[in-house]
């Protein structure tokens, strides 16, 4: 009839945070396979986070076998529970588009950990459990403006735990319950500095330039 509406295609449709991640976790599958390169990952991670549409997010997996999507459940399914960090003189971090699980265990002797959660993807809420057991190391965590984190249930002996202001609460804030035990050692919770700010738009916009036909 005249002035009814044209039904609407998959591909039109808007997609959800969810469905984005959903694809993000397809798409780091499918690199530690050896599908794709880094490089090629962290161009597909950023076009997925800024997909609008079914359509969108469908491009960037449409060569990807099927395989890679029920491993992608499986995995995910294990990670939003639980993760565990465990360094012995050595270093590591997640930074990126990493799934955050609702617990994370972090275990530092003689090390350093950093976790940026400012472009992590959590599964619901935006909050974790970050149980620490840190001996002589050091743990930074970089978190969205207007974050919260809760260090009062923290055991402290010969250690400094310290947050800068985080800012008023927004829509990107994540909720940090740091638990356990820090002994000699260093614990900071804060927001990006400008350089890292800086560094990450320039990394954005040479991933746009790239993308663009």
């Amino acid at each position: 009839m005249p002035g009814e509406l044209e039904p609407t295609s998959r591909a039109e449709l808007r997609a959800s945070h969810e469905d984005r991640d959903i694809v993000v976790d397809q798409l780091r599958v499918a690199a530690g396979d050896g599908r794709i390169d880094a490089e090629e990952l962290d161009q597909r991670i950023e076009a997925a986070l800024s997909a609008r549409t079914y359509g969108e997010l469908d491009t960037l997996i449409k060569d990807l076998p099927a395989s890679a999507q029920g491993a992608s459940a499986a995995r995910r399914t294990e990670a939003q529970e639980s993760q565990s960090i465990t360094i012995a003189h050595g270093n590591s971090h997640k930074r990126g588009a990493w799934l955050v699980p609702r617990k994370l265990l972090v275990t530092v002797r003689h090390g350093n950990v950093v976790l940026d959660f400012t472009e992590a993807v959590f599964a619901g809420p935006r909050e974790v459990e970050v149980v620490l057991d840190v001996r002589h190391g050091n743990v930074r965590m970089f978190v969205p403006d207007g974050s919260l984190a809760d260090t009062s249930q923290v055991a402290a002996r010969h250690a400094n735990i310290a947050q800068r202001d985080l800012g008023a609460p927004g829509p990107e804030s994540v909720r940090l319950l740091l638990t356990g035990q820090v002994h000699h050692a260093n614990v900071r919770v804060r927001t990006l500095t400008g350089f890292m700010r800086r560094r990450r738009a320039r990394r954005i916009a040479a991933g746009t330039q790239r993308a663009l036909p």
